[in-house]
């Protein structure tokens, strides 16, 4: 998978490159600081909301039951969640009080970042079946929810550099 800290810089930054989010084309040269923080911010609020939806998908996803049941690693899974969607809201409230990016800006995308993917290994194999467990029914819708949070995070980053 190709991400946008794969592309180098000066083509991230030339006018001729867009990233595409949502429908809204957003070009990174030329983009004032006020429009990049109002679009982190959306984009920030759509990660929190797909991140949400990521928990309240995995529920009862497992067969068994009368309609399903969690997966044996929902709890830390739903933690992991909880701590993403935390980290979403202070990166947002700490773009809205800089003048900049935060001095600690990568760090936080990082570690967002990390939290998602922890979300995806806890449940990896986490339903009754099989040699080593099975993924859950909607195992990839997950991914694909995750992949557009994480295409988000590389959209917010690109747009303060």
């Amino acid at each position: 998978m190709v991400t946008v800290r794969a592309i180098p810089a000066r083509l991230r930054r030339s006018a001729a490159v867009a990233a595409l989010c949502g429908g809204l084309v957003l070009f990174t040269a030329g983009v004032s600081h006020a429009d990049a923080k109002s679009a982190a911010d959306k984009l920030l609020s759509e990660a929190s909301f797909q991140t949400n939806s990521m928990v309240s998908m995995m529920v009862d996803s497992c067969p068994g039951g009368d309609h399903g049941k969690n997966p044996s690693g929902y709890e830390k899974f739903a933690k992991q969640g909880n701590e993403v969607i935390k980290q979403l809201g202070d990166l947002r409230v700490a773009l809205a009080k800089e003048k900049g990016k935060p001095g600690n800006f990568e760090q936080q995308i990082d570690a967002i970042l990390a939290g998602l993917d922890g979300m995806v290994a806890t449940l990896k194999q986490n339903c009754p079946g099989g040699a080593h467990g099975k993924d859950p029914p909607n195992y990839g819708a997950l991914l694909v929810a995750k992949q557009n949070v994480v295409y988000k995070m590389d959209i917010v980053e690109t747009l303060f550099e």
